[in-house]
């Protein structure tokens, strides 16, 4: 997908990284830190190392628009360092709640006066000048999603609408330019250069649907909040958060047997959505798994009314809490769609004595993957 970065939207990969063959990704999420080290040995991609950081305190603030907490460059310093990873320039990932996804509908016009029209579109939905934010735009080629040959298509290839008039659907995604100075700003101060910055959503599209063909939702199980997006060929066609994370899955444990959050998170990992199914208050977590349901059907019921005749492919479930035992099954049950947990190190290479550590750990790597991946794409 050719709007990955915000930094500079136009450009596939920054120049700093250019006939590099070495590639740090960086997610720094509420409250932990997740970092790779990717490296391209012939055509192979290796993941050298990885660290994976925990915090009490959370890194990032929703709702703030600093987002990102002063401490969170030393904590990410700390993580690379404990990883071994001496790069200080690295790719790194911003929370979709920061950014605006939206999908509008324009007549298409053969010249640069295209551009001007969606601005002006683009200005109805922004509650800021326009000259705050930093945005991009690429046309949904609606044909190639149907035949599930060509997915999103990229500004520049050869098919466009016919003629001027035709009604064109538009991706844009924006971002406000004081979001990406903070982020420059903590990292800066820990001596640690941002490549690029990228929203977690298209990473995450990126490192699990690189290969696949065709229309995927992807459920992002974070610790405050879930992510639901829809991707095909690596782009977001459709964005939406919901305010049910793991960690809130875990205080209803905890408060339901008046239990220690820790002693809670333990029990969701050892029972998953069972916990406490022998118990009187057998479905405390039926809430909360409800409205994770209930949110998947209404994004693919909002996604179905702006794509008709497009069909899901698949659900694939990432995120620190995307193996909780029986999420995986509930889901494709009460949905209809086959749900699988998604794979971020499919096609990558790493030391075989590292694999079962690795491998528990995939999911919550995904964001981190994707973002290091950008520096291999051609």
């Amino acid at each position: 997908m050719g709007m990955q970065l915000f930094s500079d939207l136009t450009s596939n990969i920054s120049k700093k990284f250019s006939g590099k063959k070495i590639a740090v990704g960086v997610d720094v999420s509420t409250k932990s830190v997740k970092v790779v080290l990717l490296e391209k040995e012939n055509k192979q991609i290796v993941l050298k190392n990885y660290a994976i950081a925990r915090t009490k305190e959370s890194l990032i603030q929703v709702g703030e628009i600093g987002v990102i907490n002063d401490f969170a460059g030393n904590i990410v310093k700390e993580t690379l360092s404990s990883a071994g990873i001496k790069n200080d320039l690295v790719n790194v990932a911003i929370p979709s709640f920061t950014s605006l996804i939206i999908t509008i509908e324009v007549p298409y016009i053969a010249s640069k006066k295209f551009d001007e029209a969606i601005r002006r579109e683009v200005s109805k939905y922004i509650p800021v000048k326009i000259e705050d934010v930093v945005y991009d735009w690429q046309i949904i080629d609606e044909d190639g999603l149907r035949t599930e040959t060509q997915g999103v298509q990229t500004e520049g290839s050869e098919k466009k609408p016919q003629q001027d008039g035709t009604m064109v659907k538009i991706l844009v995604i924006a971002v406000m330019q004081e979001i990406s100075s903070r982020y420059n700003e903590v990292f800066s101060l820990n001596n640690l250069d941002i490549n690029l910055l990228e929203i977690d959503s298209i990473s995450l599209a990126r490192s699990l649907t690189r290969d696949k063909k065709g229309v995927y939702l992807i459920l992002d199980i974070g610790h405050a909040a879930c992510n639901i997006l829809l991707s095909s060929h690596q782009g977001i066609l459709l964005n939406r958060t919901i305010d049910v994370g793991g960690d809130k899955m875990t205080k209803i444990i905890a408060d339901s047997m008046k239990t220690s959050f820790d002693r809670a998170e333990q029990l969701k990992r050892e029972q998953g959505i069972n916990v406490m199914a022998n118990d009187q208050r057998t479905g405390v977590l039926s809430t909360a798994l409800s409205m994770i349901t209930s949110e998947i059907k209404k994004t693919i019921q909002l996604f179905n009314a702006d794509f008709k005749g497009v069909n899901i492919n698949g659900i694939i479930l990432t995120g620190g809490s995307a193996s909780m035992i029986g999420l995986k099954d509930l889901i494709q049950k009460e949905v209809g769609v086959e749900t699988k947990i998604g794979n971020a190190l499919e096609g990558i290479a790493f030391k075989p004595e590292i694999k079962d550590a690795l491998l528990s750990h995939a999911s919550a790597l995904s964001i981190a993957i994707g973002l290091a991946l950008i520096n291999f794409e051609k």
